[in-house]
């Protein structure tokens, strides 16, 4: 009995590291198969964005696009309305485009519609921050019609400005696909005004 009970454990223990090499292959396997996945997914990620994971939206080109670069200054008043600095105003350039991005958002034009863009850089010298709604003022006119002065529908108001810095945001006009003839007029709502032609 005893050489019988010691024969069937040497078999049991010849069969237990044959067990053990099979889960061991069978973990080894998971690990590469694992491995080739993930590599196989950065080196996508890479071809499609060149970053893994980018996820950012990417807008199409503006249809039309005119270089402006005129700048204007605003006076900066304190609580007591007495003027403490300057605001430079300066508009950049102007865009037709159907999509633009709004406070993080992307928004698309119906059809027979299209947006009509400035693109704007205020610089605050000043040593406080302010806050200002940008489209204030700015008014658009189409097709020559001077009686009527369009306001930004689409825009980032308020717009923050820290201390000694310069920010960049934009305005955007709903418009007509066949409307041209653009003049943009600027100024405070109660000052002087000066009208720019803005030529595609």
């Amino acid at each position: 009995m005893n050489r019988f009970s010691n024969l069937r454990l040497n078999r049991y223990s010849s069969r237990l590291p044959e067990k053990n090499k099979l889960i061991l292959y069978a973990f080894l396997g998971i690990v590469v198969l694992g491995a080739l996945f993930w590599g196989g997914s950065v080196i996508s990620g890479f071809n499609k964005g060149g970053t893994l994971g980018d996820s950012r939206f990417e807008l199409p080109d503006a249809k039309s696009t005119a270089a402006l670069n005129h700048e204007f200054q605003f006076p900066i008043k304190n609580n007591k309305g007495e003027e403490v600095s300057k605001l430079k105003y300066i508009i950049e350039n102007a865009e037709i485009r159907d999509q633009i991005v709004v406070k993080g958002k992307r928004a698309t034009s119906v059809k027979g519609r299209t947006f009509f863009v400035l693109n704007l850089k205020i610089v605050n010298d000043f040593n406080k921050p302010i806050e200002i709604n940008t489209r204030d003022y700015i008014r658009l006119s189409v097709n020559g019609n001077d009686a009527e002065w369009l306001a930004a529908d689409v825009h980032n108001d308020p717009v923050a400005i820290q201390p000694i810095s310069t920010k960049y945001t934009r305005l955007a006009f709903p418009i007509n696909d066949s409307d041209s003839n653009f003049r943009i007029q600027v100024g405070e709502i109660k000052g002087e005004k000066q009208i720019v032609e803005v030529k595609f």
